[in-house]
């Protein structure tokens, strides 16, 4: 009994913490503040493979933050912006992603890109790929 009241204390306060991460990204975000969004970044044309790092985020910069060295020199694509949503494939959610994550497809003339984020956190990229759409057309 003791042990299940332990579990769900500390479910309780990872929940918590994780919670309050998502809100100060969110206010520093609205303050027009940089920000790191944690995700996994993939070029298929580069091996292929899914690298966990963070998307910093800012006013007018969007950048891809490896959290090893594997991503160490792979980057985003200069000028990608959005072609499309979706969600991990069965296999990538088991082996790869959590499963609630979504997947932004990126197009740009170096090549394609995708960058698997969760749902509370989407909308940073989202907006940051935006601007270099808006950035691009004028």
């Amino acid at each position: 009994m003791i042990e299940w009241v332990g579990v769900l204390v500390a479910g309780a306060l990872t929940a918590w913490l994780l919670r309050r991460k998502v809100r100060h990204r969110a206010l520093g975000a609205a303050r027009g503040e940089v920000i790191e969004v944690p995700c996994l970044f993939r070029r298929p044309a580069h091996e292929g493979r899914w690298l966990r790092g963070r998307m910093t985020v800012g006013p007018t910069t969007m950048t891809w933050k490896p959290r090893t060295r594997a991503g160490a020199d792979v980057s985003l694509p200069a000028g990608a912006t959005q072609v499309g949503l979706r969600a991990p494939s069965r296999r990538e959610g088991i082996m790869r992603m959590n499963p609630r994550c979504t997947i932004v497809e990126c197009a740009s003339p170096e090549g394609s890109a995708e960058i698997a984020v969760m749902p509370n956190e989407l909308g940073h990229v989202l907006h940051a790929l935006s601007r270099n759409e808006a950035e691009e057309s004028v």
